[in-house]
């Protein structure tokens, strides 16, 4: 604690208030740090990169294994499945087909959370390849 001279007096005085700058300071650097650092953990964390190929042609190439999501529930391949039966299924049919790659399609107004569980029940089936499909504005990919 440190001693002030109080106006008009000829006595020193301690001074009982509190000093916050330093702590402000800490503060602002911290978040400033935490700013910068979070985009590359996010990166880190999913990376999503676009397809290089192009559409997928007539030609004898295998088609992906098409799984969708809406708010009627999970389908592969048009029939309904639980999440819990989705790696599984996923898993016999690249083998049966011989596909390596799963296109992913989900509506707007699921959760995110729930798009994120399929992401990781795909990639638990040994999938190397994941297409996300963009339906436009309205409409789902089944149509």
């Amino acid at each position: 604690m440190g001693l002030a001279r109080s106006e008009g007096a000829e006595r020193w005085e301690p001074i009982t208030s509190i000093n916050i700058t330093p702590l402000v300071d800490v503060s602002l650097v911290l978040v400033i740090i935490f700013m910068l650092t979070m985009p590359f953990l996010m990166e880190w964390v999913m990376k999503v990169t676009p397809s290089r190929r192009g559409p997928a042609g007539p030609d004898g190439a295998t088609k992906p294994i098409l799984v969708e999501m809406d708010r009627t529930g999970l389908r592969v391949e048009g029939r309904p499945t639980s999440l819990r039966e989705l790696a599984p299924r996923v898993k016999l049919l690249t083998r049966r087909r011989g596909a390596s790659a799963v296109a992913l399609s989900a509506e707007r107004d699921i959760p995110h959370g729930e798009v994120v569980a399929v992401l990781d029940r795909i990639a638990d089936a040994g999938v190397a390849d994941l297409d996300l499909l963009q339906t436009p504005e309205g409409t789902h990919a089944r149509q």
